[in-house]
């Protein structure tokens, strides 16, 4: 069994773009989202369970998943509110805060162990929500929940 150490900094990385193709982990026409303090990739399977006169415990049907990837992130000013620079890709140009406004469906790929050949990723798509930008005296910096809402299924990659 080998153990993913993400100690060195540069391995959980998540990038995020408007095409599959803007975000590949080992590209650089997305955005790759600076500043992570925390990332979960959760894939919740749903169960209906039910109960039968002639059986004495509960039965259960699974559902389709509820598939949702949640972050917290030390804001940046160019990857919250976009470059505006008419780049390549939507979400390097409107950034987290405009993609989210405007209900533009982003691609992504959340690398487990780097962008290095043979690391392996989750991809897929969906919608930016939950943003909810804090400050306070104790943490002097911006800070936000972001949630990526997946539409369907996850699909694992490794790099190329």
């Amino acid at each position: 069994m080998a153990i993913i150490n993400v100690s060195a900094g540069n391995e959980a990385v998540l990038v995020l773009g408007d095409s599959a193709a803007n975000a590949n982990i080992a590209g650089s026409d997305g955005l790759t989202v600076p500043s992570m303090q925390d990332i979960t990739i959760n894939n919740s399977t749903g169960v209906f369970r039910f109960k039968t006169l002639d059986n004495t415990a509960e039965s259960a049907v699974t559902t389709p998943a509820t598939n949702q990837i949640t972050l917290n992130v030390v804001v940046d000013d160019a990857a919250f509110f976009g470059t505006g620079a008419g780049s390549i890709d939507t979400v390097v140009d409107e950034g987290l805060f405009g993609v989210s406004k405007n209900k533009t469906r982003v691609y992504f790929n959340a690398g487990f162990n780097g962008t290095d050949a043979t690391s392996k990723f989750v991809s897929g798509s969906g919608f930016i929500s939950g943003l909810a930008p804090t400050v306070n005296m104790d943490s002097p910096v911006w800070v936000t929940p972001v949630t990526i809402e997946v539409d369907g299924d996850y699909t694992e990659g490794v790099v190329s």
